[in-house]
């Protein structure tokens, strides 16, 4: 009897022992995905390994800028949406629409650019206001400012504190550390809980002497893969100090926040041959920067060369990569996403949405779990 019971028990300990790798085994593993917004007003949930739309949930309103951020567990999509006033969080694996933030109230008419962030715990949303008074004889502009909701207060949520900001402000993204920042004339960083910000990184401040004042169009939250925040700009950059014209370089350039450490760089990577719409680095690949309009071009950042382009069959806005780097995604404009690969730029095939447009849609990208 003795013999048998330690017999049981030493097999049940062996069960105990196995039993996370046998769940770790039958649990599937992590792919990429892409969530991607398009007219009429919906948004679209994509298996990047199968190339095809898992569902499509709509979205309450009339479409936005179809600006999107993620939350941290890669559920929920927080996109902007009824003309650049409201944002909605969508469980993409239900459709349920399970947070709102209705800024518009009263005479008040506030629009968000494309600036809003998710805090790196998921508990809070941050966005750029742009208040309006609607009065009978005229609109009075208010003073911009940064308002914060409670993921948690759902389909009514309201603002819990609020934040004077800079104005121009067309970006924002969280860190790691919590830390937000604020794209606009120049970089900022804000304290989520006092609301104070100072400059990071000066962009059209920046005074240098053989550049000219930077020019930035930055309306696409992009860089995750490569944990970064991360936009481009165009500059003239003179011979010597004298600033000649007829000697200035037209250049491209990045201004970049590593999102783990918070470090701030900035740099030209490229001659300016063709405008590009939006840009990042290649996931595991920081010498090589990309950028994409109507041609999709490849440059070596250390010697500031164009190293590949090719045309494309329409515009495309919005670029992005897969986990590994591997792949380019192109999106924005029509209804479908293009894939290139990495390394050659040969193009490998579409992915065709239902519905109409994306126009000035961010596409994100992201692994998880089916």
């Amino acid at each position: 009897m003795r013999h048998h019971f330690a017999t049981s028990f030493r097999a049940a300990l062996v069960a105990a022992a196995l039993l996370p790798m046998l769940l770790a085994g039958c649990a599937k593993p992590a792919k990429d995905y892409m969530a991607i917004p398009n007219r009429p007003n919906q948004v679209s949930l994509i298996d990047l390994e199968e190339r095809k739309v898992v569902r499509t949930c709509p979205l309450p309103g009339r479409y936005g800028s179809g600006t999107l951020q993620m939350s941290p567990d890669k559920r929920t999509a927080y996109v902007l949406s009824n003309q650049f006033e409201n944002i909605y969080g969508v469980n993409l694996d239900t459709c349920e629409i399970t947070f709102s933030a209705i800024q518009s109230e009263g005479n008040t008419r506030i629009k968000t650019t494309a600036a809003f962030a998710v805090s790196a715990d998921g508990t809070e949303l941050y966005v750029h206001q742009n208040p309006s008074l609607l009065l009978r004889d005229r609109y009075e502009v208010q003073e911009p400012r940064v308002a914060v909701y409670r993921i948690a207060d759902g389909l009514k949520a309201k603002p819990v504190r609020s934040f004077p900001a800079p104005r121009q402000v067309i970006l924002m993204q969280t860190d790691a550390k919590g830390t937000l920042y604020l794209a606009g004339r120049d970089i900022y960083t804000m304290d989520t809980a006092t609301g104070a910000y100072s400059v990071k990184l000066e962009s059209q401040t920046r005074k240098e002497a053989r550049y000219g004042q930077r020019d930035v169009l930055s309306i696409w939250p992009l860089g995750q893969q490569s944990n970064e925040f991360i936009r481009m700009y165009t500059v003239q950059r003179f011979a010597d100090e004298t600033r000649k014209p007829e000697t200035a370089e037209l250049m491209w350039g990045y201004e970049r926040i590593d999102l783990a450490t918070g470090e701030a760089t900035t740099r030209d990577f490229g001659p300016l041959n063709v405008v590009l719409f939006s840009g990042m680095t290649r996931p595991h690949h920081p010498n090589e920067m990309f950028g994409a309009l109507s041609q999709l071009q490849k440059f070596d950042v250390e010697k500031q060369q164009l190293i590949k382009s090719v045309d494309l069959e329409h515009s495309y806005y919005c670029v992005n990569f897969s986990t590994d780097g591997s792949k380019v995604y192109l999106s924005g404009t029509f209804n479908d996403i293009v894939i290139y690969d990495a390394e050659t730029l040969e193009k490998l095939g579409n992915i065709q949405l239902p519905g109409g447009d994306m126009s000035l849609a961010t596409a994100q990208v992201f692994p998880r779990a089916p």
